[in-house]
């Protein structure tokens, strides 16, 4: 008689909630818990999944840490998964973020990052999300299991410039530059939200000042698009930002 094969996660130290309820499923997925610099759970060394619960959600679109997040997962795996857990009328009624700006990260993530995201109503379920992923990778598919993998097919910087398409206005020519100037998709980021439009006496955007200055073909426009989309900002928000710096 054959052994039952039983798949295995590796969950990141700071995940306490889903840590408690892998301690429970022994008989049908076993787990190991590390610091992992990238992703929340680990599933094959193509497959990871990072956990938002529905206020931190908002909360990491407010103050910029989604997409850093969610593009150095995407850099990693080659099939990175959001799990957007609780996400319900409490979370858009308490957080102060528009309608408008919450579904617009949902939709870049979805099909410009193209970062598959699935919906849990409670940590429970996420669990039982993870457990079947893992089945179905592991167990169906024989697919190893490592904390750590660079993505297949491309070499690091083209990678890198194909993640940075997503963005918009930007084709494989711009994504090129942005690389070969900042290397990273994260710095790349960066550059985006450290960079400010500069604005006239009458208050019409007439330039930028920052990193993106740095390069020809990065105008005003292109960085008032992506940060609204990037970091939820309205334009007149953003020009009260940049009118402090």
């Amino acid at each position: 008689m054959s052994k039952k094969l039983i798949p295995h996660v590796i969950i990141d130290v700071r995940e306490k909630k889903l840590i408690e309820i892998f301690k429970r499923k022994k008989e049908s997925i076993t787990h190991e818990v590390k610091q992992l610099d990238v992703a929340d759970v680990v599933i094959t060394n193509e497959v990871a999944c990072e956990r938002k619960e529905g206020f931190d959600f908002i909360a990491s679109i407010m103050d910029n840490r989604l997409f850093e997040q969610l593009l150095r997962l995407k850099e990693t795996y080659t099939t990175p998964i959001l799990l957007l857990e609780g996400l319900n009328q409490e979370v858009f009624e308490t957080m102060g973020m528009s309608l408008s700006s919450i579904y617009g990260a949902l939709s870049f993530i979805s099909y410009k990052l193209g970062i598959p995201l699935i919906p849990t109503r409670h940590v429970q379920d996420t669990a039982l999300v993870i457990e079947r992923i893992a089945y179905r990778e592991q167990v169906k598919d024989n697919a190893p299991i490592l904390s750590r993998k660079a993505p297949k097919g491309m070499n690091d910087n083209e990678r890198r410039a194909y993640i940075l398409e997503g963005l918009i206005d930007t084709g494989p020519k711009k994504a090129q530059l942005l690389i070969k100037k900042f290397k990273t998709p994260y710095n790349v980021m960066r550059a985006i939200k450290n960079t400010r439009i500069i604005y006239t006496k009458t208050g019409k955007p007439k330039g930028i000042e920052g990193p993106l200055k740095e390069i020809p073909g990065f105008g005003w426009k292109y960085l008032q698009k992506n940060k609204k989309i990037l970091f939820g900002m309205e334009n007149n928000a953003q020009k009260k930002i940049d009118d402090h710096w």
